[in-house]
C-alpha cells in the first residue's frame, strides 16, 4: 500500500483527506454481516459506527501508521441519521499532534457533512506510537 502522509511528518490543524461519499445497500449489508447486527433497523439508515469504520479506513490508506502504534481513545456524535444513497463528503484533518519522551501523541478528526454542508456525523480518534525500542 502506498500512504501519502507518513505519521511523523503530519502537523496540527492538517487536513489530508476529503473526499466524496455515498454509501449503498452492498455496504451496509456487508458491514452489518460483518459485526453480526441485524439488518432490520437498517432498511433506509446507514448505521452510524460504519462512518467511523469508512473514516478509520482512509485514515490507515492515507497515512503510514508506525508499527506498535496505540489506539488510546475513540469519540463519535451522531447529528442525524445518514441515508442509504445520499451524498455525503468525509473530511479528516489532524486535531492534535504532540511530543513527549519521544512518544507521539495523535488525534485525527473526521466530519461526514451532507449536500447542504450540514453536519451529519463526527468522530475522533486519538492514537499513541512510541520510540523505538520502547514497548507497552
Amino acid at each position: 500500500m502506498t500512504h501519502s502522509l507518513h505519521f511523523t511528518d503530519l502537523e496540527k490543524g492538517q487536513a489530508f483527506a476529503r473526499l466524496p461519499l455515498t454509501v449503498t445497500n452492498e455496504d451496509v449489508d456487508a458491514y452489518l454481516e460483518s459485526t453480526g447486527e441485524s439488518s432490520e433497523p437498517w432498511r433506509e439508515l446507514v448505521p452510524p459506527i460504519y462512518l467511523d469504520a469508512i473514516a478509520i479506513a482512509t485514515l490507515l490508506s492515507t497515512v503510514a501508521i508506525p508499527k506498535g502504534v496505540m489506539h488510546t481513545g475513540q469519540e463519535h456524535e451522531s447529528h442525524r441519521a445518514a441515508r442509504i444513497g445520499e451524498p455525503l463528503t468525509l473530511e479528516m484533518r489532524v486535531s492534535a499532534m504532540s511530543e513527549r519522551r519521544g512518544a507521539i501523541m495523535a488525534a485525527f478528526e473526521a466530519e461526514l457533512t451532507d449536500a447542504q454542508d450540514a453536519s451529519v456525523s463526527s468522530m475522533k480518534i486519538s492514537v499513541m506510537a512510541l520510540p523505538d525500542g520502547v514497548t507497552a
